[in-house]
């Protein structure tokens, strides 16, 4: 490590800590966005890999658990952070492409990924890292 913070991890922390105070995890910056991604993603396998004995079994059932997509489609004011993954959109990440900007994308590049959306409120910056 570089002696700098876990960035990563905050972002992951930030929304697990909002399932914690019994709230939908909303992310607040592109990075919570691409956690929420990958943790969305992930899940399927996850719950695949818990064993029957995990109280997760215990809970009440609804018609749609489990529904990755539905999760996808609320948890998000947009999907604009996959398109980094498609080299269809190269460029995309720089608000000076002309792609960016008729799409109004914004800046994903790496050094904005922690700054916060201007439709959010701030979180706490004494909040303090995982060791």
């Amino acid at each position: 490590m570089d002696g700098r913070p876990p960035m990563a991890a905050r972002a992951f922390d930030d929304l697990a800590a909002d399932l914690a105070r019994g709230k939908w995890p909303e992310p607040t910056c592109t990075a919570e966005e691409m956690a929420l991604h990958l943790a969305i993603e992930d899940a399927p396998n996850h719950l695949q890999d818990r064993p029957q004995t995990d109280a997760h079994h215990t809970l009440p059932e609804h018609g749609d658990d489990y529904s990755w997509d539905g999760c996808s489609d609320l948890l998000f004011q947009d999907h604009d952070v996959l398109m980094l993954f498609d080299p269809k959109f190269g460029g995309i990440e720089d608000p000076e492409d002309p792609g960016n900007q008729s799409m109004g994308v914004g800046d994903l590049r790496a050094t904005a990924w922690f700054a916060p959306f201007g439709s959010h409120s701030v979180r706490d910056p004494t909040r303090g890292f995982r060791r």
